[in-house]
């Protein structure tokens, strides 16, 4: 792909630099607009109609409080009359935000992909007027991985793109979009193409939108049920289910059913995605299927929709949970925080006395616990923590700092060295106090950190390694059993204490 990539970059160079030599140019840059080839089928031709259609749609949507940012929504993409309402009601929530741009991902329907394809535009017509493209975060993302490609002409007529795109010209008229098709992909591969697209939209507000439909032709009543099995993985921000359920529903032997989600890949990419972005939350909105509509309950397709948030950190609650209580630090303390931190790195690599720090700072005098993490280009060089709050932060902080660097266990036969430290990153959590659990359902992916102990044996990971690693709660207690604490994997169903805890993470750049 890259070497592809690489010939028609020389191509369009040679075409620069030698067509138009020895005169001035006199032509006019031709616009590539993708036509809206489903208008009249899939939603109105009409600008008046479909105006109407949606104003009523957002009229009848459920006007929900989602306590946090909307990073991400999951649409279906059939015709209006069918799903539209379903779709507003994910749309309605995210009207008149403020976003920099929406990466629109659906399923490839009529040509098999072995990765992700976003069409060379300038701009995507509908009978509202017409939607630029980011043009920028299109080069950036086909960059970002060789999963993703841009390729005339794949998209033109895919609808499961082009049905967002009049919703999101009435809910954020003048927002740029991104349109990506998705082929029907490995986790492994969703998980690349999610990471690529964090990786190049962290700095920015945009919206990520998954498009797809959910059982195809079952009946009614096996509808309702095979969908409710698909909502309840997405509610639990389960990937792996989600990816299992798509594969594993049609072979149970349900007449009539030919798919669970046509869409899994998009919806799987765009969880992660907002799972690295820090969203770590999701409303399922309310599910309909065309039996709904038509009455005919033979033969029906599902529709569902949810919103992905980043859940707006609040106070610690009266009985002491396990919500971190944020210090407003200042730029200036954070920056005295990460001098302190890497000073005794330094001189602790260096075999020398560390210098004196004159900290008066309130915040920096607050107790806390407390994790150092140090990673290289993002690859882990050490990771240690102290859970009780007993001494001031920016010492105890100092002292996470130097044993990161020089006492993990992991990187004694490769250890950190003075040479290595301008390239190293210094992440700070500052921990909650622990709250023991006597359900593992009060573990919130995303959210906690968990301990686990069992005797003299314990160990723990930080709140971001289950969103990094895609685990849900119980493969996160047996990594952490067998990995940190040393313990049998189901030493959590056997007797071990379990606790929980949040973190504020401070992060040097």
């Amino acid at each position: 792909m890259m070497r592809r990539k690489m010939w028609v970059w020389v191509f369009i160079f040679l075409w620069g630099s030698f067509g138009v030599t020895g005169c001035k140019s006199q032509e006019v840059v031709q616009k590539k607009i993708r036509p809206a080839s489903r208008a009249g089928q899939f939603y109105p031709a009409s600008e008046i109609t479909l105006k109407e259609m949606l104003s009523r749609f957002f009229q009848n949507a459920q006007n929900l409080s989602i306590p946090g940012n909307i990073v991400g929504i999951w649409v279906p993409h059939a015709g209006y009359v069918y799903s539209g309402q379903v779709a507003a009601n994910a749309y309605r929530l995210i009207q008149g935000k403020s976003y920099d741009a929406v990466i629109v991902i659906g399923p490839s329907h009529y040509y098999p992909l072995k990765g992700a394809v976003i069409g060379d535009w300038d701009s995507c017509a509908t009978p509202l007027g017409a939607i630029p493209v980011d043009r920028k975060l299109v080069q950036a993302l086909d960059l970002a991985s060789e999963e993703i490609d841009i390729t005339p002409g794949l998209d033109q007529g895919e609808h499961s793109i082009e049905v967002q795109f009049p919703f999101l010209r009435f809910a954020l008229p003048g927002v740029p979009v991104v349109p990506m098709v998705i082929g029907s992909l490995s986790l492994e591969k969703c998980e690349h193409i999610a990471q690529a697209i964090a990786q190049v939209v962290q700095n920015k507000s945009v919206l990520l939108v998954a498009s797809s439909d959910m059982s195809h032709y079952p009946s009614y009543e096996s509808a309702c049920k095979a969908d409710k099995e698909v909502l309840s993985a997405v509610a639990g921000l389960d990937t792996k289910k989600i990816f299992s359920l798509e594969r594993d529903l049609p072979n149970r032997g349900i007449p009539n059913l030919e798919c669970a989600l046509c869409g899994a890949s998009a919806v799987v990419t765009v969880i992660r995605a907002v799972q690295h972005l820090g969203g770590n939350k999701v409303q399922v909105l309310p599910y309909a299927n065309s039996g709904d509509i038509t009455g005919e309950r033979d033969r029906v397709v599902g529709y569902g929709a949810a919103v992905f948030y980043h859940e707006q950190v609040g106070r610690s609650n009266n009985k002491g949970g396990s919500t971190v209580e944020e210090i407003a630090f200042t730029e200036e303390e954070k920056k005295k925080l990460f001098q302190i931190a890497r000073a005794h790195i330094q001189a602790a690599l260096s075999g020398e006395r560390p210098p004196e720090f004159h900290v008066t700072e309130p915040n920096l005098l607050l107790k806390r616990g407390v994790f150092v993490t140090l990673t290289n280009h993002g690859r882990l060089r050490g990771c240690i923590g102290h859970f009780e709050p007993d001494l001031p932060l920016y010492e105890i902080v100092a002292q996470m700092a130097v044993m990161s660097a020089t006492e993990d266990a992991r990187f004694f036969h490769d250890p950190i060295t003075k040479e290595e430290l301008d390239d190293i990153d210094i992440k700070i959590s500052i921990l909650s106090p622990l709250k023991k659990i006597d359900s593992i359902d009060e573990i919130e992916i995303g959210k906690h950190g968990i301990w686990v102990r069992w005797g003299r044996q314990s160990g723990t990971y930080l709140p971001e390694v289950a969103v990094e690693m895609g685990w849900n709660r119980e493969e996160f207690l047996e990594h952490c059993c067998v990995e940190k604490a040393g313990l049998p994997r189901d030493a959590w169903k056997k007797g071990a204490e379990i606790y929980i805890y949040s973190s504020q993470v401070l992060k040097e750049k």
